[in-house]
């Protein structure tokens, strides 16, 4: 199965919960790692920073199907 890539835009929950999360910026760090900053989609103050792999990874989070 082919891995999707994270964009910009692009909006993902995590398994049981009804918060959605959507990506506003990509960046890499010191080592090289992807990141994707994400923002509240109903509270743009809420934000975090995580690796694009964790995004990838469907036991942490999914993208939601517009």
């Amino acid at each position: 199965m082919a891995r999707r890539e994270v964009e910009s835009g692009q909006k993902y929950r995590q398994p049981g919960a009804s918060a959605a999360w959507v990506v506003v910026d990509l960046t890499q760090d010191a080592e090289g790692i992807a990141h994707a900053r994400l923002v509240r989609a109903n509270d743009a103050t809420a934000v975090k920073m995580i690796s694009v792999s964790a995004l990838r990874d469907p036991r942490l989070y999914r993208l939601v199907e517009e």
